[in-house]
């Protein structure tokens, strides 16, 4: 059975459907997933037997993951649902990554075909809403593009989008975190997963200067401060961890919007105190960039 490589935290107990290898944009600074693989669509006769073999290899599920990076382009992806459905009857969710231009340029009756064949809920790389951030990690969308894509699936499935706090360095920390909650609030996805940036391509340390812990939970603060839309934020990967040597910190912020926004401020100011009477005591703080580059974490 061909496994996915990557899925996400949310989908650790799904079935794991390898229906594309690779990325087929595979361009952005950031991004050190993919990067060995030439992108391609796997022939779906192979794709019906490894969801044929599926007992075999996982536990039962109610849940199903589409991967690599962009499994809606396979030409053959809405048959491909739907063998998946009437195959594995226990699964009432079939989730899948996205990319956002992709979707931006998908007409509505294809996403309206997967609904009807099965598919549930859409993982897509938002990142920012700052156009100049976008350019400069070549991300290959613009905001408009987030939008557009963002609306379009809402009518039809639950919609993750992922955002990457630190992204635009110190310089564009203001401008990154008010423009994606901007793109946020116009998209209205039902989750955004945030995951601080980790640099793992050598190169992305010329592109910004990184935050340090304090300015990550500024711009953390300052990107839930400008949502005002219902979605489920949440801080669900070890890069938004903080650590000092004496353990971690800070785990992230996890709640729904509006409802949850107060508590989730309010844990995030806490941490700011705290980080800086650590550094005032002379403790170190580690963001998780600092804790992957020190070999202290892994991704």
């Amino acid at each position: 059975m061909d496994l996915p490589p990557f899925r996400p935290p949310s989908e650790a107990f799904s079935y794991l459907i390898r229906v594309v290898r690779g990325c087929n944009w595979n361009r952005c600074a950031f991004c050190s997933m993919y990067k060995d693989l030439k992108f391609e669509q796997r022939p779906k006769e192979e794709i019906f037997r490894d969801i044929d073999e599926i007992p075999k290899f996982f536990p039962k599920s109610s849940s199903a993951f589409l991967g690599d990076s962009n499994p809606l382009i396979h030409r053959d992806i809405v048959e491909i649902v739907q063998y998946l459905k009437s195959r594995r009857p226990e699964v009432k969710r079939i989730t899948a990554y996205a990319r956002i231009k992709t979707i931006a340029n998908m007409p509505e009756e294809k996403l309206r075909k997967l609904k009807n064949a099965g598919l549930t809920r859409l993982h897509m790389g938002l990142e920012s809403g700052d156009d100049e951030i976008l350019r400069r990690v070549n991300k290959g969308i613009t905001a408009k593009d987030a939008i557009e894509a963002g609306k379009k699936v809402g009518k039809f499935f639950e919609t993750t989008y992922y955002v990457i706090t630190g992204l635009g360095g110190v310089e564009r920390s203001k401008e990154h975190a008010e423009k994606t909650a901007k793109v946020i609030n116009e998209a209205k996805p039902t989750f955004v997963r945030v995951r601080n940036l980790t640099i793992t391509n050598p190169k992305m340390r010329g592109i910004l200067k990184p935050l340090n812990a304090e300015q990550q939970l500024e711009e953390l603060r300052d990107l839930i401060l400008g949502i005002k839309v219902e979605t489920y934020f949440t801080c669900d990967h070890v890069s938004n961890y903080i650590f000092t040597d004496r353990g971690v910190i800070f785990r992230g912020v996890h709640g729904w919007i509006p409802e949850g926004k107060e508590e989730m401020l309010r844990l995030i100011e806490d941490t700011i105190e705290t980080v800086r009477s650590l550094e005032k005591a002379g403790v170190r703080v580690l963001t998780g960039d600092d804790a992957f580059r020190l070999g202290l974490i892994t991704l």
